[in-house]
């Protein structure tokens, strides 16, 4: 294959978009499969979730789903080490992501750090300026976790938060350095 820039658009799953095709390999992330496929556009409708999927034409390559979500500090465990969050109430405001995909085709060319950033970008810049919401949050399965690390989410860490299957991870939007925001671009992706 010729080593040629492909143009990506970055923009919200519509209710005319096909959404078959992405491959996703381990059977661990069939749910992600079925979630494009079967309930992003109608979530969206239901104001449920956000999708959000990166597309060359009308091929989806990956996507991401966001929701309103909340860290909760138990009463029987610390709360999270947030920074300097200081908040009366049991639950920090947050928004999540629910859903996080990409084709194995295109893993390892930065397109799913890129949805998060977007994610993050509009959780600051949108979301936040508009109402409280200090974090975001999402359920990484165990095989993700890493990722996530190298974009900037850090675990829970408590002893009943490391011993779930899909850990709960966290990022501070205030924490985080002001080049994220705003990264609403696709990359651009030699093949």
């Amino acid at each position: 294959m010729p080593n040629d820039e492909i143009q990506l658009e970055l923009r919200e799953i519509k209710a005319g978009d096909r959404l078959t095709g992405l491959s996703l390999g381990d059977p661990a992330f069939t749910p992600l499969k079925i979630f494009a496929q079967k309930h992003a556009k109608n979530y969206a409708e239901q104001m449920l979730a956000k999708s959000y999927g990166v597309f060359e034409g009308q091929k989806l390559l990956g996507y991401v789903a966001l929701v309103c979500g909340q860290i909760e500090v138990d009463g029987g465990e610390p709360a999270p080490d947030v920074g300097n969050a200081r908040f009366d109430y049991k639950h920090y405001p947050a928004v999540k992501i629910a859903r996080l995909a990409v084709d194995q085709r295109y893993r390892k060319t930065g397109l799913g750090g890129r949805l998060v950033d977007f994610s993050l970008g509009l959780a600051r810049d949108t979301i936040a300026s508009a109402v409280g919401c200090r974090f975001v949050v999402l359920d990484a399965k165990q095989q993700s976790v890493a990722f996530y690390e190298k974009n900037g989410f850090r675990l829970i860490d408590t002893a009943t938060n490391r011993a779930r299957a899909e850990p709960v991870m966290f990022l501070d939007l205030k924490g985080t350095p002001a080049a994220v925001a705003a990264q609403q671009e696709p990359p651009q992706i030699g093949v």
